[in-house]
């Protein structure tokens, strides 16, 4: 693999002993110097120290102002991104900021942590004269490989992207960065972040059942390093799967819904609206108010999408009679039905002219019938009252919905 070295270059006494070291260890297959008018000469000093020539790719980059660390960072920044785009990679390039100005090795510095390059190395030495200088034949290259530094940028990202619930940008993240590091500890800790992306991410896509072994998998010192507390989401998680499986086993309909369903659907909805996806956080309180309708008709052993006529109340057979096909009611039917029960949330529904308002303008947007965009006004309005009918409909049922908010990661 090509090695590339990139070298500040400085005006002062000796500073090409230290350089001459540095490239003698490091050892580059192609070189890169960024100097000042004044520093330009430093080369032929090297080359003297070395005894010989030195191949370098181009002239040395030029700085306008060796005090400036931005326009430092700024033109080592440029010669970094020149090579990546040539097909370079990160991992090959060194940059050497033992010379030049105070402002010169920090910008080299920032521009080689920014851009994730793969050492960084300076000179060091045991013996130094009256003036602070390494003295020369006792130098000592130190090479830096800042995977802290790495990994800290990696933990603020993904701490930025989960909280966002950009659980897919996380996990890219991580697999960058497992790329760039070598500490078992620090593979440790992808490892767990991992494991709690994959946790949320399956359950933002209502996949209980997927993410059930990732939440088991968690242990105590994630909570503790992020500042979260995972027992609800596990609660939550773990109850809903379990639900999940004794339907799937049994197929009765009484198995099939419950308060914890119907609680992680309305918070999903809140966390498309945070996003500012209407459409999908209105489409989402859409099916909470029919799974109300649903679960209520469930404890009656009725399910909307095959009733037989002889489950419906005498005055409703007569509008079905004849018909040998098992019956579907839509979610207007379905609160009507419940009337007809006597159950009094189907009264509450019909009443409620506001929430059947909001509920029709979900049939305009492009999720629905049509293409008007759904707007935080219609979701606020939608999501009041839904939350109030399920609330009604089913007494406790914040506590449910408090259990599945999505923690925020925090890092000291």
């Amino acid at each position: 693999m090509v090695k590339i070295m990139l070298i500040t270059l400085g005006t002062g006494r000796g500073v090409e002993s230290g350089i001459a070291k540095s490239i003698q260890v490091n050892n580059p297959d192609k070189l890169y110097f960024i100097a000042t008018n004044e520093s330009i000469a430093t080369v032929e000093k090297v080359e003297a120290v070395l005894g010989q020539k030195l191949t370098y790719e181009q002239p040395p980059y030029l700085l306008e102002n060796p005090e400036d660390v931005e326009e430092c960072w700024k033109t080592t920044t440029q010669l970094v991104r020149s090579l990546l785009q040539a097909g370079y990679s990160p991992t090959q390039i060194c940059i050497d900021f033992t010379s030049g100005t105070k402002a010169m090795s920090a910008g080299a510095v920032l521009a080689g942590v920014s851009m994730e390059c793969g050492n960084l190395s300076y000179i060091g030495g045991g013996k130094r004269d009256s003036d602070g200088r390494v003295i020369s034949g006792t130098e000592r290259v130190v090479i830096l490989t800042p995977n802290e530094v790495f990994i800290d940028q990696r933990r603020r990202l993904i701490r930025d992207f989960f909280n966002a619930f950009q659980y897919d940008a996380c996990l890219k993240l991580i697999n960058e960065a497992r790329m760039k590091i070598m500490a078992k500890e620090l593979h440790d800790e992808l490892d767990q972040l991992e494991k709690l992306v994959y946790a949320y991410s399956w359950w933002d896509k209502f996949d209980h059942l997927k993410a059930a072994p990732y939440f088991q998998k968690l242990h105590g010192e994630i909570d503790a390093r992020w500042h979260i507390d995972t027992s609800k989401s596990k609660e939550m998680v773990f109850k809903i799967a379990r639900q999940l499986e004794k339907y799937a086993g049994s197929q009765e309909i009484k198995a099939k819904y419950s308060k914890e369903i119907l609680a992680d659907l309305l918070a999903n909805a809140d966390r498309r609206a945070h996003e500012g996806k209407y459409d999908d956080a209105v489409a989402r309180l859409y099916r909470a108010v029919e799974l109300v309708a649903q679960m209520l008709l469930a404890k009656c052993n009725i399910e909307t999408s095959r009733i037989s006529i002889e489950d419906l109340p005498t005055d409703w057979q007569e509008d079905y009679k004849g018909s040998n096909e098992l019956i579907k009611l839509g979610q207007e039917k379905a609160f009507s039905l419940l009337e007809s029960m006597g159950e009094e949330i189907g009264r509450e529904y019909r009443k409620n002219k506001n929430l059947r308002n909001y509920l029709s303008k979900r049939n305009n947007s492009i999720l629905a019938h049509q293409l008007e965009p759904m707007t935080r006004q219609i979701y606020d309005e939608l999501s009041r009252e839904a939350n109030q009918l399920a609330g009604k409909a089913f007494p406790g049922l914040r506590l449910f919905k408090d259990k599945s908010q999505f923690p925020i990661l925090e890092l000291t």
